[in-house]
């Protein structure tokens, strides 16, 4: 039988997931899509290409995110968090782009020949304006990719099973 999980249950399971999928309204319809990640501090730092996601998130920021793991039937964890969209720039974009390398960069270097872009995909992020005064520049052709966070300011997770 499903069981609340406790916030340390749904902490960790938030810290060491690698995949979460992101909910969002896109054009006025419900969009989701799957996404890497690192979880800091109540929060989901992300990296993603110009498109869909990131001018569905300008428009409308508040979000949602959800994680799970199912090992069995029987056995399986899920956390949905709510929180709202926050493009990061300067220190703050480089920051959490270094986390996200840092996160990623062990299952890349598992491969015998590496993945060579993919560390310099990421890397490449930080292309966007340093300034929060160049903001209204994010978002141009130049701009590579983006950088951003979602606050969580509510988490709700259940579980079944022994974990």
């Amino acid at each position: 039988m499903p069981t609340q999980m406790t916030r340390d249950e749904i902490d960790d399971l938030l810290s060491t997931s690698l995949v979460g999928r992101l909910g969002m309204i896109a054009e006025g319809q419900p969009y989701v899509v799957p996404i890497s990640y690192v979880y800091r501090d109540g929060a989901v730092y992300c990296h993603s290409a110009q498109g869909r996601k990131v001018e569905a998130l300008r428009t409308q920021p508040e979000a949602c995110f959800e994680v799970d793991e199912l090992d069995h039937i029987d056995r399986w964890r899920s956390v949905i968090g709510w929180g709202r969209f926050e493009q990061l720039v300067g220190t703050e974009a480089k920051a959490a782009v270094e986390l996200l390398v840092d996160r990623y960069r062990p299952l890349v270097s598992a491969f015998p020949d590496g993945h060579p872009g993919a560390e310099l995909g990421m890397m490449r992020t930080l292309d966007i304006p340093r300034l929060p005064e160049a903001r209204p520049q994010v978002g141009q052709p130049s701009a590579a990719a983006v950088v951003f966070r979602v606050r969580l300011h509510a988490l709700t997770g259940r579980s079944e099973g022994d974990w």
